[in-house]
């Protein structure tokens, strides 16, 4: 592994930073549009998503951690781009809207299933 790049594990690490709160985020605005309306299971959805989020916070607590762990500082310039400094080396870090979307898609169905 070049020093000058990302490792794999790095890589998880700091998608997961930036994709996480935006997951948080979506369900958090769910819980709101939900609350306003006339849901049949209005409160068995509510509670889906409470577990959700408690999930996706408990996971963004242990990434917080891995970014520690692993010395890995992160400057946010938008929503998808960021300049990661770690090792010694500035790495700019730029996600495409789709690739984004694809990846907190997967995600929220993890979040949502009790299994």
């Amino acid at each position: 592994m070049d020093n000058n790049e990302l490792t794999i594990l790095e890589k998880h690490i700091i998608q997961r930073c930036i994709f996480l709160p935006m997951i948080r985020i979506a369900l958090e605005q769910d819980k709101k549009i939900i609350a306003l309306t006339n849901t049949k299971f209005k409160a068995q959805y509510l509670e889906a998503l409470n577990l959700a989020v408690l999930r996706v916070t408990e996971d963004m607590r242990k990434n917080k951690d891995d970014l520690f762990d692993h010395h890995i500082h992160m400057t946010r310039r938008t929503w998808l781009d960021y300049e990661v400094y770690t090792r010694g080396h500035v790495f700019k870090i730029s996600y495409q809207k789709s690739v984004a979307g694809d990846w907190i898609y997967e995600r929220v169905r993890q979040y949502l299933t009790t299994e």
